[in-house]
């Protein structure tokens, strides 16, 4: 799309180092990168899709159904690994300057999407508010308040009978 890049392992595959530093270091490494490559587009006068500094990422799902064709974009299972993999690598992206971001991370899809991929346009997910509040939302609760995402984008699914991006118990 915009030229070459460094390949970093699948996020299921980073998160199961369990190493935060690594991840906020890769993190860093994509940013710089990105930062590079936008720099070099501008100065040529490119501003075209994919040469921004936004990223649709990371995905704080759970992985809880092996069926679930987008499992390896995750960081598992575990809602507290992806919380604290989540935060280092939204660190990582967004830089820690107090006035500019390095890029602009995006924490998706917000909330109760774990598949099936194929109907996500219309799959409802029935959940429990305790499972709700111990495993699906504590991810973005942490990227929003810890480490200050950028953006988060809504899930395409409907939770409890009700589209995700626009239900009254979400917002």
């Amino acid at each position: 799309r915009n030229g070459r890049a460094t390949i970093f392992p699948q996020a299921i595959g980073m998160a199961a180092t369990f190493d935060t530093d690594l991840m906020q270091r890769v993190g860093d490494a994509i940013s710089d990168e990105a930062r590079a490559k936008y720099n070099a587009s501008a100065a040529h006068g490119y501003r075209g899709q994919y040469q921004g500094l936004t990223f649709w990422t990371p995905n704080v799902n759970l992985f809880r159904d092996p069926r679930w064709g987008r499992g390896q974009e995750t960081y598992g299972e575990d809602p507290f690994l992806t919380s604290r993999i989540g935060v280092a690598f939204v660190k990582g992206l967004q830089g820690n300057h107090p006035k500019y971001l390095k890029s602009a991370a995006m924490a998706k899809h917000y909330a109760v999407h774990s598949g099936p991929e194929g109907l996500r346009h219309e799959f409802d997910a029935k959940v429990s508010r305790k499972d709700l509040w111990e495993t699906y939302l504590p991810a973005f609760e942490a990227l929003v308040t810890e480490a200050k995402v950028e953006g988060v984008m809504g899930a395409y699914n409907r939770t409890n009978g009700d589209p995700c991006c626009a239900h009254p118990y979400l917002m």
